[in-house]
Parts: structure tokens; sequence; C-alpha cells
């Protein structure tokens, strides 16, 4: 088995070791050590980066029986090997091991939450707490609570126990695995089974912040960060209020009324765009509709354009709907294929706008649907020609017009 120097001395860089096995993987070879400091993933921490004789390593895993692999980048060839872990990536992630035990206990003693799982994620990470209902105002006497014990800078300590010493101490939570149980402790706060690199210190942790709540199958899950990446996050935050500051000509407590005034203008230029636009598709329609002289009482419009929204061909539909005696077939001809509305004014009962826009649509290779007053559908991309076709040949099954002559069409 694997010596894994790291439960000892969690700020060990670099180490010596020889190899004691080597195996080929779909990523590369993997070798095994007979002494390691690089933590394999595990118990909701990624694993270590670093090199063994300067050779990336690139994961770290450990198999059923506690041997610890190590992925190369590419071959070794020696059985000897200098190995230094990656001390960022690991500081890193012993602050938001630590800072998880500290939420945890914390969740426990003030709301008896148990902590359910953990996720240590790239840029942030998840805590799911077996609590009905969290709210902002507990969560911040929480995340206080956890950060009076980081800055009165309590010892930490992890040793192996045995079950006589295991059954006189006062745990979180009881040990998941058998054997020899690894406890990390935190100076009269708290104590928990856990196999995982953390800090010195509490002191060490820095800071920690929540920065998300959400309900998550019927439990809570809470997002939060510690130590370099809560100060990172800051700094972000800071940068994004200064601009927008800057941007709208307000202190940063001003901001909120600010976006609220754009919010509220926002809205009201959107209704008058909308009432502008309206009025716009109404005169369209009005155009189309004397440009077309009418044949028996009907007039029947095709139109096609290219590259124009189909909802605006949805509000030209309404409107020309809203007009005695009107048959209409438009298109448009967007960059994923061509779009076409077919429809009619309540007047012409006997008019199947799913029919008609069905055979528009069948030299094209396209579908469509709807009901027998309004129907769309689509089409593969196609030159605006043979659109233009397609819809006067659907005119034809307008046979119910008495076969009146053929209409041109507006383009």
């Amino acid at each position: 088995m694997t010596t894994k120097l790291y439960y000892h001395d969690g700020r060990l860089r670099e180490f010596t070791a020889h190899v004691t096995a080597r195996q080929e993987t779909e990523r590369g070879l993997a070798v095994c050590l007979d002494r390691t400091a690089f933590y394999p993933t595990s118990g909701g921490q990624p694993y270590d980066t670093g090199t063994l004789n300067g050779i990336p390593v690139l994961d770290v895993w450990a198999d059923e029986v506690e041997e610890v692999w190590h992925l190369l980048a590419q071959a070794l060839d020696t059985e000897s090997v200098n190995g230094q872990v990656a001390w960022e990536r690991r500081f890193d992630h012993m602050q938001q091991h630590t800072g998880q035990h500290l939420l945890s206990a914390a969740f426990m003693y003030r709301c008896q939450g148990k902590t359910l799982s953990f996720h240590m994620g790239h840029t942030a990470n998840t805590l799911d707490i077996a609590l009905p209902r969290l709210g902002w105002e507990t969560a911040f006497q929480v995340e206080d609570e956890v950060n009076r014990v980081i800055w009165e800078d309590r010892e930490i300590s992890a040793r192996f126990v045995t079950d006589e010493e295991l059954a006189q101490l006062t745990l979180r939570r009881q040990p998941q695995v058998s054997g020899p149980v690894r406890v990390v402790s935190i100076e009269e706060y708290d104590a928990t089974p856990c196999g995982g690199t953390h800090t010195a210190r509490s002191g060490e942790v820095g800071l920690v912040k929540l920065t998300g709540i959400e309900h998550y199958k019927g439990n809570i899950r809470v997002t939060f960060l510690c130590g370099g990446r809560a100060l990172r996050d800051y700094r972000r935050a800071l940068r994004t209020l200064q601009q927008l500051g800057r941007q709208l000509t307000v202190g940063q407590e001003e901001l909120p009324d600010a976006i609220a005034r754009l919010q509220e203008e926002s809205k009201m230029l959107r209704h008058a765009l909308h009432e502008a636009q309206s009025l716009l598709r109404e005169a369209e329609a009005g155009r189309l509709w004397d440009a077309v002289s009418p044949v028996n009482g009907v007039r029947r419009i095709l139109a096609c354009w290219p590259a124009r929204p189909f909802a605006e061909l949805q509000s030209l539909a309404a409107q020309l709907q809203a007009r005695p005696k009107t048959f209409f077939l438009l298109a448009t001809l967007e960059e994923r294929g061509a779009r076409l509305i077919c429809g009619r004014s309540d007047d012409l009962p006997n008019l199947d706008a799913v029919a008609i826009l069905r055979t528009a649509l069948a030299p094209l290779n396209g579908r469509g649907g709807g009901s027998p007053a309004l129907a769309r559908g689509g089409a593969p991309p196609a030159a605006q020609e043979t659109v233009l076709a397609a819809l006067q040949g659907a005119l034809p099954v307008t046979h119910l017009l008495n076969n009146l002559g053929e209409l041109g069409p507006v383009s």
C-alpha cells in the first residue's frame, strides 16, 4: 500500500519515492509509488498536480486496495523519482476543505443542519445541507461564526486514532470507513473523520464567503468560497461595480436605484416601441392589401422577403386576417431556412390554410401545420425565386374562388 505522506504533513511539497508498478491507460502511462505527497481525488476534494522528475502529473487516484496512481504526460524511464507538488493548487484545496469543515460545523451547531455532501469545484464549492429552508439572515449568522473561528486562529490537527480513543471523542459525524480512522480537529470547535488536506491553523483559511443558496432535492445547497478564491471573487465584484458606476455616472451605493430607473425606462421604451411597430405593421398590411386588386371580392396576397424576422410576418398576418375577404401566403428566408405563414380572414371559411401551406411546402421539402384559418411551416434554405415559385404553385388549390386569375408575387 502506498504510504500517504499528505496524511502527516499537508505542507510537504517535495519528496522522493520509488516506482512500484506501471500501467498503460487510455490517457497514457500511470505509475504507482511506494510513497507519495500527491493527494488523489477523494471525499469531494480534487487531486493534486505537479511533477515527477519534471514530468507533469495530470491526474491522481487511489484504487480499491489504496494504491495511489499518478497519470503522467509522458513516459518515465527511471525507477526513482523526485516529486514536486504544485503548492498553489494544494494550498487552495487546503483552504477550501478546511472552510468546508467550519461551515459544516456551524450549520450543525446553529441550525441542526447535517452535511449531506461536499463538492470542491475549480472555481466554487457546494455544500448540501439537510435543511428544508435557509434564509440569508440565518446564512449570514453562520458565516459570521465561521469567520470568527477563522480570525481566532485556532489550531487544527489531524491524526489516526485507535478504537479506544475514537470512543472517547465527540464527533460531528461518525466514520464511514472501517479500519484506522483519521480525525481532523479544530481546537475547541469541531472534530470529524476526514482523509483530506487541511491548513494547520484556522487563520490560514483567511475568509469564508457564502455566495449562493438554492433548494436542491428537498434540501439546501449553499455555494461558498474560501481564502484566495473569496479574495479574487471580491476583486471581480468590485471591478464590476466600479465599471457599472462609471457607465451610469453614479456611486456604488446609488447603483440599485439607478438600475431600477433604467429598468422602468426600458419598460416604457419597450411599450412605446411595441406600439410603434404595431402601427408600422398596420400601415404595411394596408399597403399590401391596397396593392392587390380584388377578384370576385377576394384579395390574394403573396410576399417573400430575404432575412426578415418571422415575428414581423406573424404581426402582418394578424393585421391581414382582420381585413375582409383576404387570403395571404407570406415567407421569409432566414439563415436556417425558409419560414412560411398562410392564413385567411374569417369570412372565407371554405379555405383551408393548412392544405394550402403544405402545397407550397411540398416542392421545398418543408413541413408545417396549424388551423384552417392560420398555418405555419418551414423548409430548408432555398433561393428567393424558388420560394416565390412554390408560393405561386399553391394558388391553384384555391379553386373555391372559381379558379380566378393569376396573382403576381409581391417581393
